[in-house]
């Protein structure tokens, strides 16, 4: 079990990154423990998840019935957590980082909390000031700009790899979580 210490002081870790800060890194351990103990992050964002996909189907009605679409956005939810890191784990490899590997799935898993707190901030005030369609749009891509530089800077700053090899890391896991989520999609 993983205390509320150690909760804070990933998530003050992931905070001072988003900062820009690569002292922020060194708020999360370099072992097999670290990285496993980072997949309570996936329990902390479950809510948030949850509530995000119940707006999302509350705009994209599912076809399917509610225990359906209940286990298969949980099926992807947990797929969506484990892909990444055992790609990365090739990857990283392959870009002689592997020492830094666990470190940077660590602060990456940390930095999923900000990412759905921000996200469950923005649907707050869209909702809460009735925003236009185009305003929604446009707060929307900003907010995915936000993040992809947060996730490059972790990338960066975590395997300690040039801004190019970051941007590809960063756009490997769009890709990838853009596939998952297109087939959980597919399956409601």
């Amino acid at each position: 079990m993983i205390t509320a210490p150690e909760v804070a002081r990933a998530l003050y870790g992931a905070l001072r990154l988003a900062r820009l800060d690569p002292g922020g890194i060194d708020q999360f351990g370099d072992t097999v423990e670290a990285f496993w103990r980072s997949f309570y992050a996936m329990l902390i964002v479950a809510p948030g998840h949850l509530i995000l996909a119940v707006i999302r189907h509350s705009v994209v009605e599912p076809t399917s019935g509610s225990i359906q679409v209940f286990l298969v956005e949980a099926i992807g939810y947990v797929i969506g957590w484990f892909a990444f890191p055992l790609v990365m784990f090739y990857v990283a490899d392959k870009l002689d980082r592997g020492e830094r590997y666990f470190r940077y799935i660590a602060a990456s898993n940390w930095a999923a909390v900000l990412q759905v707190a921000l996200m469950l901030v923005i649907v707050a005030v869209e909702y809460g000031f009735g925003m236009s369609l185009a305003t929604v749009g446009f707060v929307h891509l900003i907010t995915m700009i936000v993040v992809l530089v947060y996730f490059w800077f972790i990338a960066r700053v975590g395997l300690d790899i040039s801004g190019r090899a970051a941007a590809a890391i960063v756009g490997l896991d769009l890709v990838l979580s853009l596939v998952i989520n297109s087939v959980t999609m597919g399956m409601i």
